[in-house]
């Protein structure tokens, strides 16, 4: 693919790198010559002296012919441009930018950037899979985060200890997918008894992670 890079400061530098073994073709636009001499000299790829929010030094990058538009630069605001110019001057088909502000996240979305980018979005999001939360742990997220996956390990004082499945009253929008006994995966039915140490893994609206603390590990 022919990729145009916007940016060519560390993370456009190493995005370069680590495109390159994959046989893309790489173009940097950069108004600082001193990181422009470095690109071109330490890359080998072609490197544009320019800013990428003028019409004049992107058509110098050959954006017209690019299948993907990448926008890496410090500032949001020229990220945001640069993308727009990109897809509604010169029919890029896909355009990904990096924000600084994970703000602006559904701000660029809606201004028609296709991908975007915070590396404090993704930071925060990771920790928030590892921490416990409230005694449950979320394993991921889907559908603009409105339903999570989630581990909940039964304490030996949990109110559905000795229960079966049959018997809870899980909130309508939980389905237990699976419990994790010892090395053992098990299906479960409505039959399964759930015991101490078990893990159970849950699937729920966002909404119901309190719910469903309070259901497995009760009331602190």
């Amino acid at each position: 693919m022919y990729i145009v890079i916007a940016g060519g400061g560390k993370v456009g530098y190493y995005l370069a790198k680590t495109l390159l073994p994959n046989k893309h073709e790489v173009m940097i636009i950069e108004p600082q010559m001193e990181l422009c001499k470095k690109a071109a000299n330490e890359l080998g790829v072609p490197v544009i002296n320019g800013d990428s929010t003028r019409l004049d030094d992107l058509s110098k990058s050959g954006v017209k012919s690019a299948d993907i538009f990448i926008a890496v630069t410090g500032r949001d605001e020229d990220n945001l441009i640069a993308c727009q110019l990109a897809k509604r001057n010169f029919g890029v088909k896909k355009t990904i930018t990096r924000v600084n502000n994970p703000k602006n996240i559904s701000v660029f979305e809606k201004l028609g950037v296709d991908i975007v980018v915070s590396s404090t979005s993704i930071i925060a999001d990771l920790i928030e899979q590892e921490v416990d939360y409230h005694g449950i742990k979320t394993l991921m997220k889907l559908k603009d985060n409105k339903i999570v996956l989630s581990e909940v390990a039964i304490p030996g004082d949990s109110p559905v200890c000795g229960k079966s499945l049959k018997e809870l009253d899980l909130p309508k929008d939980s389905i237990i997918i699976s419990v994790i006994r010892d090395e053992e995966v098990i299906i479960p039915n409505g039959f399964t008894i759930l015991q101490q140490d078990d893990y159970i893994i849950v699937v729920s609206s966002s909404n119901d992670q309190d719910m469903l603390r309070d259901y497995f590990i009760g009331n602190d």
